[in-house]
């Protein structure tokens, strides 16, 4: 990228730099800029109204605190220091996985209060079967909570591991690039969007999981990094593939013939789609600002 009217090189960063703490860095301060992938690196570009002088310091500061780490072999916490590390980090990816797990964890050993959670209030017969209530009765009550809670559920360890581990490595990318506010808005969004089109699509059924919000993550991340590239957004195109290779390997029905219950086809397309209209209008835009 050519220095312009607008953008000012402010300098290469060598492989290795901690971008994710840069990026947090320059959120948080609400400074407007791009990186570029430089070699192995990448070049930093600033609007030329931003404070240069301050972001300079910011790279030193980063830069020293690299050399102090490695010096005390300290460059990731373990054990319980590790679980603040991340919650200075990405507060709301760690979150919402830890609910996640709550979530499987009550659908296992508290299935009597499951039904308070998800997108339709229902209740069990005599003979073990499912009365669902009208939709219209649970959200006429103000059970607005209902949009998002059913992300949440899990059934069974297989479930919330692959949602858990698809959510952390696209969703604490998009929490550092788009700052904790505008990140906890898009979550709630894509858990709210995704559920309704799963209700929308299937009806009055019992359905959990952040699948739908996972998608939503990748549409996200596809469609930005394809409309404003950005280094922390790179995931190599294969994942992207093999995932939305995956959503249509369900559309077909064929992983309904393996999995008791079916697949929420809804929720991962809704989600898919509201991630990826997210993702062109948020690369259209200067970085959301903390």
């Amino acid at each position: 990228m050519a220095e312009s009217d607008n953008w000012v090189s402010a300098g290469t960063l060598a492989a290795g730099f901690d971008l994710d703490l840069l990026v947090l860095a320059l959120n948080r301060n609400d400074i407007v800029y791009r990186l570029v992938e430089q070699g192995e690196g990448h070049e930093l570009w600033l609007d030329k109204g931003q404070r240069q002088t301050d972001v300079q310091q910011l790279i030193t500061q980063i830069q020293k605190m690299a050399v102090i780490e490695k010096a005390l072999d300290t460059d990731m916490p373990k054990g319980a220091g590790s679980l603040s590390f991340y919650f200075i980090r990405v507060p709301v990816t760690l979150v919402t996985l830890l609910l996640g797990v709550c979530g499987f964890l009550l659908v296992s050993y508290q299935q009597n209060s499951v039904h308070l959670l998800t997108f339709v209030d229902f209740t069990l017969s005599g003979d073990g079967g499912i009365h669902f209530v009208p939709v219209e009765e649970t959200f006429s009550s103000g059970e607005y909570w209902r949009f998002v809670t059913p992300a949440f559920l899990h059934f069974g360890i297989f479930h919330v591991v692959f949602n858990s581990l698809w959510l952390w490595e696209f969703g604490r990318r998009v929490e550092l690039i788009s700052g904790r506010s505008a990140y906890l808005v898009l979550m709630l969004a894509l858990a709210s969007g995704s559920n309704a089109g799963q209700y929308l699509w299937d009806g009055p059924v019992l359905f959990g999981g952040l699948s739908g919000v996972v998608y939503g993550l990748v549409g996200y991340v596809w469609i930005r990094n394809r409309v404003a590239p950005n280094p922390l957004l790179n995931v190599q195109p294969g994942i992207i593939y093999m995932l939305i290779g995956w959503l249509l390997i369900c559309l077909f029905g064929i992983v309904d013939v393996f999995i008791s219950g079916g697949v929420a086809n809804g929720a991962h397309v809704s989600g898919l789609l509201i991630g990826m209209l997210a993702g062109a209008l948020a690369g259209r835009q200067k970085p959301v600002q903390e």
